[in-house]
């Protein structure tokens, strides 16, 4: 089973907590940036934009709604996300509850023992 070393737990948890803030951004930055050359990032990366852009049509929406729609979804998104910081953390599997726009296009990682990414 291959483990990602501390160097790309670290990254993809600084690109998790920037997203807190930026939203979309970061995921979108690290998967167009690593997703020829590094399997790890590419895999975190494209499930954490599936989920931002799952999430973001329901945050707009809430904006019709009365104020305390947009804070529980917020709250809800953050949750999420520092869920799986912690799971990262402790290299364990996490699943987020997304729509998969962007599908994996190979099965390999599985194969290849990706212990927390599939």
């Amino acid at each position: 089973m291959i483990k990602p070393t501390k160097k790309e737990i670290f990254f993809v948890q600084l690109m998790l907590g920037i997203s807190l803030l930026l939203g979309v951004l970061p995921p979108l930055i690290m998967f167009l940036v690593s997703r020829k050359k590094h399997r790890y990032y590419r895999e975190a990366s494209r499930k954490a934009l599936n989920f931002h852009l799952t999430i973001f049509p329901l945050f707009v929406t809430s904006s019709f709604l009365p104020s305390w729609y947009k804070y529980a979804f917020l709250a809800i998104e953050t949750l999420i996300i520092l869920y799986a910081m912690i799971r990262i953390a402790f290299q364990k599997s996490y699943h987020y509850p997304a729509i998969p726009y962007i599908k994996n296009k190979e099965t390999k990682y599985i194969e290849e023992g990706y212990s927390h990414v599939p």
